[in-house]
């Protein structure tokens, strides 16, 4: 008489196919797939081409406007023709906030969101992926239209006063900063958006932070007014300045500021994002 012997089998060898999902979810895919889905939605990128024009328009319309005034021998050390023909990124910081802030709020708008947090299990490489395609494109977007702008810029004030060469003492951090400082803003908009999951309120907060609580403080003054050196706006316009006045804050203490703000906004969206439901 023969007998078979049947070996059990360990079901704890084969590891849970969520685990086997989540481990394949890398950063990397994540990027590839959130660039897909940003380059996928043809408003975004015709919001970053308008935004190129209106910067190098904005730079070189300031540059025309301000060449041939008469310069006296006082004014002309806080003369800034650099800082002129990179006013265009003033302009920028709020399109590229509210295109931040429309990458994250969107997804909730539409329900995407549980599809993206469903492929993702994570969480958190999805936030972290939008911020890293977000500042990309806005930075490149930046870089691009401001040396264009600060070249077009400078050969205008070429023909009748002075002008700036990027090999100009501080002229070159002015033009990284001028393309930094609407970078940093687009993804406090990521920030404000994953906080808040509505796209009015993300934007209302945000527009609030950069043009209300500034002229706020600036009126009630003492130390509010110098409380207002450390909001995004005031930092920034300190970074990108090539000629600064006694008193001012250093660009590097104004980065420290511009990080400050992503890293508060981005550790409290990162925690809503793995805490609250989709």
């Amino acid at each position: 008489m023969n007998t078979t012997t049947t070996r059990p089998v360990s079901l704890a060898a084969s590891p849970p196919a969520d685990d086997v999902q989540a481990r394949k979810v890398t950063l990397p895919r994540v990027i590839r797939s959130e660039w897909i889905k940003l380059r996928s939605v043809r408003s975004t990128i015709v919001t970053l081409g308008l935004t190129a024009c209106a910067v190098i328009a904005t730079g070189v319309l300031v540059s025309m406007l301000s060449n041939g005034v008469p310069i006296t021998a006082e004014d002309e050390t806080i003369y800034d023709p650099a800082g002129n023909s990179l006013f265009g990124a003033t302009l920028a910081q709020l399109v590229l906030g509210v295109m931040g802030a429309l990458v994250m709020t969107s997804e909730y708008s539409t329900g995407l969101i549980r599809t993206t947090l469903t492929a993702v299990p994570r969480r958190v490489p999805v936030l972290w992926a939008k911020v890293i395609v977000v500042a990309a494109a806005a930075f490149a977007t930046m870089v691009a239209s401001l040396l264009v702008a600060f070249f077009v810029g400078q050969a205008v004030y070429g023909g009748g006063g002075p002008s700036a060469s990027l090999s100009d003492p501080g002229v070159l951090r002015a033009v990284l900063a001028a393309a930094l400082f609407p970078t940093v803003i687009a993804v406090m908009g990521v920030g404000f958006g994953a906080l808040m999951r509505h796209t009015a309120t993300a934007i209302g907060i945000l527009v609030a932070i950069l043009f209300v609580v500034p002229v706020l403080f600036e009126t009630l003054g003492g130390v509010w007014g110098r409380a207002s050196e450390y909001l995004p706006a005031e930092a920034g316009q300190t970074l990108m300045t090539v000629v600064r006045y006694s008193g001012d804050m250093s660009p590097g203490t104004a980065l420290l500021v511009l990080i400050g703000w992503i890293g508060v906004l981005l550790a409290a969206g990162t925690i809503a994002l793995k805490r609250r439901d989709a």
